[in-house]
């Protein structure tokens, strides 16, 4: 006698019908991140909801400059490389715009972020380029910042720029304009940002401001798109002091200081498109006209290759999205502040966004401090940790006063501290510290025995200031899972904004 399957109740039903929705924005939110998750996530719903639509969106011809995907890479055990433009052309926004200030709408690389997506181990990473970083042009005789081959060349020149610079293959091109980026923002109706002190964008050499930004107020607020195009766009930042004063808006950490709003921003934005518009049909079809008008993609960047990165990543956690900026220094060239990579802890980014695995060692960048009574065993470790494939590992002699062993790591880099945990195969305690770039990770033999350090130490050191975070300890056994990182922090001496405010557009 065949049973019959015992029948759902409404409410059971609704429940049922929410959980399986869930995978599907859940797949959104990597298929080609933050700038590019605007254009990527419409795309998406054009396959799933409005296929027909797609054929609207612009594209540009980049074959010649684009690295193809190996043929002999199957669905899931791809390695790709998007590279996501916001350009600052000003056309389409209001000409009373302080934005188009001494503007010609002229159209420049604004943000630029690398997405690597992995599909062999479910790892995404975002990298940002400083626009004002100082390179040689690809197919010109000269060095400049590398937004300008943007500017002169299109995307062609930029995608050749990034790959003579730094061997790093670029396999799709995705780009948001200026107004397509206000038009999503307005599309949702606002979007919610924690401000810990009143903020504002204003140049004290010009006594002005560039981008009319100005919050007066504290606590979470809601941006419309107009001033979050402007707050995003800010290169003068300040903030308010409790005694009135303002502080900040220096042109040298500018481009590094906008970056970091950028990620957390957008990332913000994305979630709550992927909310709303998978639930609300008029945000929807905002987003997609914000889309249809405003992004660019290459020829190439096919529905079926966004399904397939859907498929493989409709389980992925967007808290485990790895964020990096591009480690660069402050320099001048002439009258012209600029930026240069610094090579050393950018070297294991370069590797990762070559294809190695997040968990191949030579995707970190491990050194050692050690106090005093502890170099013979630093340099024991030192040879382990060249042993297993990681890249000269220098040792240090350091003023440490914490027991055990502490693996210090960034903010977006606690992945990389894994791979080293494992490699080591001793008792450690993983430790989140501010001002650590890149996958740097730094191995701190203190000078006690004590074999598990303590939770939650906090100790002065050259490398960066530690923050206050729960330590936590790693067992020597532990297989050192990949992609658990966290979102990049503000490590400037004064935070900017508030967005470890969890409750602040959740």
């Amino acid at each position: 006698m065949t049973s019959t399957p015992e029948r759902l109740s409404r409410k059971e039903r609704r429940a049922q019908k929410k959980a399986n929705r869930r995978t599907w924005p859940q797949r959104l939110v990597i298929a080609v991140n933050v700038l590019g998750i605007f254009a990527a996530l419409t795309a998406a719903y054009f396959i799933r909801n409005s296929f027909g639509r797609i054929e609207s969106i612009d594209r540009v011809e980049l074959a010649g400059n684009l690295t193809p995907l190996s043929d002999n890479a199957e669905p899931g055990q791809r390695v790709l490389n998007v590279l996501l433009v916001g350009s600052d052309s000003s056309a389409g926004l209001d000409p009373d715009d302080p934005i188009n200030t001494d503007r010609q709408g002229e159209r420049n690389g604004d943000v630029i972020i690398i997405a690597h997506i992995d599909e062999r181990d479910g790892t995404a990473a975002l990298l940002s380029i400083p626009r004002d970083l100082w390179v040689p042009i690809a197919g010109r005789d000269r060095e400049a910042k590398i937004n300008s081959a943007f500017s002169v060349g299109g995307p062609a020149m930029l995608i050749d720029t990034i790959e003579q610079n730094f061997d790093i293959p670029i396999n799709h091109y995705v780009n948001v304009d200026f107004a397509g980026f206000q038009g999503l923002v307005d599309a949702l109706g606002e979007v919610n940002v924690w401000f810990e002190q009143p903020a504002r964008d204003w140049n004290t050499r010009t006594n002005s401001s560039q981008t009319g930004f100005q919050m007066l107020e504290r606590g979470c607020q809601a941006l419309d798109g107009h001033t979050a195009l402007a707050y995003v766009r800010s290169r003068y930042y300040q903030t308010q002091n409790d005694d009135g004063t303002w502080e900040g808006g220096i042109a040298e950490a500018s481009d590094l200081n906008r970056i970091k709003r950028q990620q957390d921003f957008l990332r913000q934005v994305a979630v709550q498109a992927i909310a709303s518009g998978s639930r609300n049909p008029f945000v929807f079809n905002g987003l997609v006209d914000a889309a249809v008008e405003h992004v660019t993609l290459d020829q190439e960047l096919s529905p079926a290759l966004l399904l397939d990165i859907g498929t493989a990543f409709r389980d992925f956690d967007s808290d485990n999205l790895q964020v990096y900026s591009l480690p660069s220094r402050f320099d001048w060239v002439g009258s012209a502040s600029v930026l240069f990579v610094e090579e050393e802890p950018a070297a294991p980014l370069f590797e990762l966004y070559r294809g190695a695995s997040a968990n191949d060692p030579r995707t970190v960048n491990a050194e050692i401090a050690y106090s005093s009574e502890r170099a013979s065993e630093s340099e024991a470790m030192r040879a382990q940790l060249l042993s297993a494939g990681f890249a000269d590992v220098p040792a240090n002699p350091a003023p440490l006063e914490h027991a055990g062993i502490e693996i210090r790591h960034g903010a977006s880099a606690r992945d990389a501290a894994q791979v080293v945990a494992a490699s080591l195969g001793e008792p450690a305690v993983l430790v989140e510290v501010s001002g650590l770039p890149g996958r740097t990770v730094i191995v701190a033999l203190g000078s006690g025995d004590v074999a598990n350090g303590t939770p939650g130490t906090t100790v002065p050191q050259d490398d960066g200031d530690l923050k206050e975070t729960p330590a936590v300890s790693v067992d020597p056994d532990s297989d050192g899972d990949v992609g658990s990182g966290q979102p990049a922090e503000n490590t400037s001496e004064k935070p900017q904004t508030g967005f470890s405010e969890a409750t602040c557009g959740r």
